[in-house]
C-alpha cells in the first residue's frame, strides 16, 4: 500500500502538533514542510530530517504531496487553502476556516469544483468526551434540548507574539478562540439562527484585538437558546465546558442526570475521559484519510467550517452594533 504524501504549511504550535501526528502514522509520509520563519523551518527540518521551503507554494507544487495541512495564521487560510485545492490536493485546514464569509464561499466552491477532500480542524468533534455526549443527546436520554452552554476559558498570554500582537493580523477572539464552543453547540444542539454578544476588555488591555471577554446569547433554529462565554485573559487553567439541559435530563461535562432513572437524586459521574486540553489531531487525520479512501465527505468539511465562521461573524457584528444579529443563511449557498 502506497503511503499518502504529506505537506505541512506553518510550523507553530498547531503545525508541530500536526507534524507529530503525521510522523506517528504508518500510512503517511511527510514529504515537505514550510514556515515563513527561516529559523523555525531550519530547526524543524534538522530535528526530523525533512525537506523544507519557506515558500508554501513549493509544497503545493511538489508531485509527491497529496494532502496538505494548513496551520498558518487565520488570515492566511483562504489564499493557501485555495491554492492547495486548485492544485488538486486534499486539505486539512486548521480552524477557523477563514476570516470572512466571502472567503469561506470561495473555498467551498473550489472544493466542489476540484472534488478534493477537505477537513476543517474543529478538534472538539473528535474528542471521546464530546463524541460520547453527542451520542447521549442524540439518543434522547436528556430529551429535547432547550438550553445549552459552552465556555472557552484560556489564558492566551503565552501566545501573544508574532501575528497575534499585530493589529493588522490579530483578528477577533470570537473567531480565533470562540469558534471552538460555537462549533461544539452547532454540532450537538443545532444551527444557530440569531446571536447577541456583549464584550469587555479589562484583562488584556494592551492586546490588539477588540475584546478579551465575550458573552454570547444564542437562539437556535430548533427553538433552543444558548450561552457561550469566551475569555482569553483569565488567570486560571484552561477549560472548555459543555452543558445541555433537556426535557428529560441534563448533561454537565461528564455528569448526567436523567428522569429515565426514577429514583435518581443526583448527577451520575460518567467514566468518560476529560483532559486539560483536547489535542486529537491524530483522529482528525485518520478521518480525512478514511474519507479519501472511501471517496466520501469528511465529517467536518469546508461547508461545516463555513457554518461556524458565519455564527462567529454574526457575534462580532452584534458586539459592534450592540444589538442581536441574524446569522447569515450560509446554508443556502453551502448546502
Amino acid at each position: 500500500m502506497n503511503k499518502t504524501g504529506i505537506g505541512v504549511i506553518g510550523l507553530g504550535y498547531a503545525g508541530k502538533q500536526h507534524l507529530d501526528a503525521y510522523l506517528k502514522n504508518p500510512d503517511v509520509e511527510v514529504v515537505m514542510v514550510s514556515d515563513a520563519s527561516a529559523e523555525t523551518l531550519a530547526s524543524v527540518c534538522r530535528q526530523y530530517k525533512l525537506e523544507g521551503n519557506r515558500d508554501y507554494r513549493e509544497i503545493i507544487k511538489h508531485p509527491k504531496v497529496e494532502l496538505i495541512s494548513i496551520c498558518t495564521p487565520d488570515y492566511l487560510h483562504c489564499a493557501q487553502a485555495l491554492a492547495a485545492v486548485m492544485a488538486g490536493k486534499h486539505v486539512f485546514c486548521e480552524k477557523p476556516l477563514a476570516t470572512s464569509l466571502s472567503d469561506c464561499e470561495k473555498i467551498v466552491a473550489a472544493v466542489r469544483k476540484k472534488k478534493v477532500k477537505f477537513l476543517t480542524g474543529q478538534v472538539l468533534r473528535f474528542t471521546p468526551l464530546f463524541l460520547s455526549l453527542k451520542k447521549i443527546v442524540d439518543s434522547g436520554t436528556v430529551g429535547k434540548p432547550f438550553f445549552a452552554e459552552s465556555d472557552y476559558i484560556h489564558d492566551i498570554r503565552p501566545f501573544l507574539h508574532g501575528w497575534r500582537v499585530n493589529p493588522q493580523t490579530a483578528g477577533d477572539m470570537i473567531l480565533g478562540g470562540g469558534c471552538h464552543p460555537i462549533d461544539l453547540l452547532r454540532w450537538i444542539v443545532g444551527e444557530v439562527q440569531e446571536v447577541y454578544a456583549v464584550t469587555n476588555k479589562l484583562a488584556l488591555a494592551k492586546a490588539p484585538f477588540p475584546a478579551d471577554h465575550m458573552l454570547l446569547s444564542l437562539k437556535f433554529a430548533n427553538g433552543a437558546i444558548g450561552k457561550v462565554q469566551i475569555t482569553v485573559g483569565c488567570r486560571r487553567p484552561y477549560a472548555l465546558n459543555l452543558g445541555v439541559y433537556g426535557t428529560k435530563g441534563t448533561l454537565l461535562n461528564n455528569r448526567l442526570f436523567t428522569e429515565n432513572i426514577p429514583a435518581l437524586e443526583d448527577f451520575i459521574n460518567l467514566p468518560l475521559p476529560t483532559k486539560a486540553e483536547y489535542q486529537y489531531y491524530d483522529r482528525e487525520i485518520d478521518e480525512l484519510l478514511k474519507a479519501i479512501e472511501e471517496d466520501r465527505e469528511p465529517s467536518v468539511n469546508a461547508a461545516d467550517g463555513a457554518g461556524t465562521v458565519a455564527v462567529c461573524l454574526a457575534a462580532i457584528e452584534s458586539a459592534k452594533k450592540n444589538q442581536p444579529v441574524i446569522v447569515k443563511k450560509y446554508q443556502e449557498k453551502f448546502a
